[in-house]
């Protein structure tokens, strides 16, 4: 007895999951530009303030909370990154439970991208247009997993 042949994967699949490929390597582009220039001015603003409100810090202890920050909130995006590319590669592989997960969290992350996109992203127009490449892989990710080859490979998997 000879298995059930499997249906092709579609261009749009492979397209599909490559867009959403690099929306996690712009978006780390996009953190990294957003988190890591910031300056010492910057920083002793958030000095100023805090000593105003009776919680004075050293410029060095504000640079050594900011780092840890940057760390942590890189660990969490890491994470949340690789189950986004696992779900990616399920989805690839004509799950269709899986186009369902991508569909929700890119819908959500392409909200969460859209105000930094349209004019809200700190500095200047680098930080912005990384914003906006995001937005268009994101579009790319979400429309072509379910154009009619797409949709028909989800239905024989």
């Amino acid at each position: 007895m000879t298995a059930p042949r499997e249906a092709p994967r579609p261009s749009t699949v492979d397209t599909s999951f490559w867009a959403g490929i690099a929306s996690v390597v712009v978006g780390f582009g996009v953190l990294a530009t957003a988190l890591l220039v910031v300056s010492d001015a910057e920083l002793r603003a958030v000095v100023d303030q805090l000593a105003a409100q009776g919680r004075p810090v050293t410029l060095d202890q504000a640079r050594a909370i900011y780092r840890t920050a940057v760390v942590a909130m890189f660990v969490i995006v890491a994470v949340i990154a690789a189950l986004w590319i696992l779900f990616l590669f399920f989805m690839r592989r004509g799950r269709n439970w899986a186009r369902i997960v991508i569909t929700v969290v890119g819908v959500l992350w392409f909200l969460l991208a859209l105000p930094p996109a349209l004019g809200g992203a700190e500095g200047g127009v680098g930080p912005q247009l990384l914003s906006l490449l995001q937005l268009v892989a994101l579009l790319v990710t979400l429309v072509y997993a379910y154009l009619a080859p797409s949709n028909a490979y989800f239905r024989h998997g």
